[in-house]
C-alpha cells in the first residue's frame, strides 16, 4: 500500500490501545505494507476510520490482526465490513485456517463470523528483549 496515512494509522493504533511509546512513525507504514492484506475503512471526510490486516503465508494459515474502529464510528457496521472483507480475501486465496486473538469483550463480535475458542490451546506472546532493528 503506497498511500499509507501515518497520522491515521497512529490514531487507530491509539484507539486500539496498541501504541508502543518507543515506536516511531516509520514503523506504522511498514506494518501496513508488510501485511498480506490491509483494509482501511474510509469516512466521508476521506479519513481512515477503521482498519484490519491479515498476516499470512498466503497458502494455508492466516491471522486477522489489528482490527479497530475509531470510537465515534463503532456500532455502525464498520468493524463488520472490515472483518467480512478480510475473510473474503482469505477465502478467495483458499486459506482454510484463519485465526484471531480477540480481547474477551470482543469474543461475541467474532463469533458471528464463525470464530470459536480453540479448546486445548493457549495464545502466547514473547515477552523477552527485542533486538535492535537494522
Amino acid at each position: 500500500m503506497d498511500d499509507c496515512k501515518v497520522d491515521e494509522v497512529r490514531a487507530l493504533f491509539h484507539a486500539g490501545d496498541w501504541w508502543e511509546d518507543e515506536w516511531d512513525d516509520s514503523i506504522l507504514c511498514e506494518i501496513v505494507r508488510s501485511s498480506y492484506a490491509f483494509v482501511a475503512a474510509i469516512g466521508p471526510d476521506n479519513r481512515w476510520i477503521g482498519m484490519g490486516r491479515i498476516i499470512s503465508d498466503g497458502v494455508s494459515d492466516a491471522y486477522l490482526q489489528d482490527i479497530v474502529v475509531l470510537p465515534e464510528w463503532r456500532d455502525k457496521g464498520v468493524g463488520t465490513a472490515i472483518v467480512k472483507k478480510l475473510m473474503t480475501i482469505c477465502m478467495h486465496a483458499g486459506i482454510g485456517w484463519i485465526g484471531i486473538i480477540a480481547a474477551p469483550e470482543t469474543e461475541y463480535f467474532y463469533r458471528r463470523f464463525g470464530f470459536a475458542k480453540m479448546n486445548g490451546y493457549t495464545p502466547m506472546r514473547y515477552e523477552g528483549p527485542i533486538p535492535a532493528r537494522e
